[in-house]
């Protein structure tokens, strides 16, 4: 073999090697990044990024899920990209988690034969398990500020929505929630300022189960309860009612409690529900007072409804203190941790230090905090936990705040933060922390105004670009000829 033909045999197989290390090469890089599979999120707000709760959620997940997405990337822009982006990592997060997009402006006849299987009236996601699903309208994706003149999104509450749509599916069964009633406390059914209906519309999608329940005259909570909720009440239970009550409680139960200051129609104080003593049972003390706060009054509102963004360390309102989001409470008193053997007592909410409990009842008109009034920062909301339980036995929950208001229609639809501590406050209490902590991710409107003049330039240096590479690439070719 001559040195022409070596030196060819060489340079082959050189190159044969070097592309098959190159082929090697790119099986390994795609093998490690198939393994070790990483998406980032850059976005200030991690609005991409899965809470742990979710990811707690999803590792428990027993059953595959369904996600599929009916959309159009062109009509909701502002909710495609982000609703999308971040089911793609419900699926990379989960191998239960099956996801399909349908674009339905590019695949109607697929788009129409979903929709006729999955019952889609609305565009959004349709969360499916087996035969059962759960259907997320569009709308309900965002938080929308239309009192700016061109109504933009500020809040995105998909993971929320998705995550709790997960756990619905995989449930099995809904937490059945009794609301009292025969004492003027707030109706579910109420379409009004104090009603309940938003509260049952907006705990209706974490799958729980709300009617409600006439306690006088009952020898015990129904069998399956999961909570009880007394909202409200301007008139007293009887001694048999908190029996059954302190009963219920003591053999593992849960209860939610929201007691107002209201005003006695004889004068002298608040009118007696019979709560008062008995929850200082559990460790709350109620106080007889109307909670005043002037750093945090709301404009064109009276003194009496004020924001609260002080909370106590608790599951409950750790997301509230992390994002320090404020919760609206109106006609106030004083719900804090007072002490009984055996119960473990954490105050929720406080108002800032400037905040009194008004003791003097009588002459609201001239409200003004002197020495009998309780001193600030007040709380208005306790949890109450028994602290051992017998092996096998559910610990007692009890939950009060000092105020309803917060959780009517009125509050609920000036406050989206109201309606998350009402539903953190419910899930908590049937042992549903899963949900806890995922609340709506702001988003980030990313935009980039230009004069004309600037416009003009832009156009200027995009054209010159491709002369400028042409005479560059020129002058090499030049050089390289001599």
């Amino acid at each position: 073999m001559d040195q022409a033909n070596r030196r060819q045999l060489v340079r082959t197989g050189t190159l044969s090697v070097g592309v098959l290390l190159l082929a090697v090469l790119l099986l390994l890089v795609n093998y490690f990044g198939w393994k070790y599979y990483k998406r980032f999120d850059w976005t200030s707000s991690q609005l991409y990024s899965l809470s742990d709760k979710t990811r707690k959620v999803l590792q428990n997940l027993h059953k595959d899920v369904d996600f599929i997405v009916f959309m159009s990337p062109d009509q909701q822009r502002d909710l495609y990209q982000p609703t999308n982006e971040l089911i793609q990592r419900y699926g990379a997060a989960s191998r239960r988690i099956h996801v399909k997009v349908v674009d339905l402006e590019k695949n109607p006849i697929e788009a129409q034969a979903l929709t006729q299987k999955y019952g889609v009236q609305t565009q959004g996601v349709v969360v499916a398990s087996g035969e059962d699903k759960r259907v997320i309208a569009s709308a309900d994706l965002a938080e929308i500020d239309a009192q700016s003149g061109e109504p933009r999104i500020t809040g995105y509450k998909g993971e929320q929505l998705f995550t709790g749509a997960i756990l619905q599916l995989s449930e099995g069964r809904k937490p059945k929630i009794l609301f009292t009633t025969g004492h003027g406390e707030h109706s579910l059914d109420d379409q009004g300022g104090h009603g309940l209906a938003g509260a049952q519309l907006l705990l209706g999608r974490d799958n729980f189960d709300l009617s409600e329940w006439a306690s006088l005259g009952q020898a015990a909570v129904p069998a399956g309860t999961d909570l009880v909720v007394i909202a409200g009440p301007t008139s007293s239970f009887v001694q048999p009612e908190l029996d059954v009550f302190s009963a219920y409680l003591n053999n593992g139960g849960r209860m939610l409690v929201l007691l107002d200051p209201t005003l006695s129609p004889t004068g002298g104080g608040l009118v007696n529900t019979s709560l008062d003593g008995w929850l200082a049972r559990y460790g709350i003390k109620m106080g007889q007072n109307i909670v005043i706060d002037p750093a945090a009054m709301l404009p064109f509102f009276g003194p009496e409804t004020i924001f609260i963004k002080s909370y106590g360390e608790h599951p409950i309102t750790k997301a509230f203190a992390g994002a320090g989001v404020p919760v609206l409470v109106s006609l106030a008193r004083s719900a804090g941790a007072g002490s009984a053997p055996g119960i473990k007592v954490t105050d929720l909410l406080r108002t800032s230090d400037k905040g009194w409990g008004e003791t003097d009842l009588s002459h609201l008109d001239k409200i003004g905090k002197d020495a009998g009034d309780l001193a600030g920062p007040v709380p208005v909301g306790a949890v109450a936990e028994s602290a051992l339980t017998a092996p096998g036995k559910k610990p007692m929950r009890l939950v009060v705040f000092g105020d309803s208001d917060f959780a009517t229609n009125q509050l609920l639809g000036s406050n989206q933060d109201n309606g998350l501590l009402l539903a953190n406050t419910l899930n908590w209490l049937v042992e549903r922390e899963a949900l806890l902590g995922i609340p709506p991710k702001k988003t980030e409107q990313v935009r980039l105004t230009l004069t004309g003049d600037e416009v003009r330039k832009v156009y200027l240096v995009a054209a010159l670009l491709p002369i400028l590479a042409v005479v560059l690439g020129g002058y090499v070719f030049s050089r390289r000829r001599r």
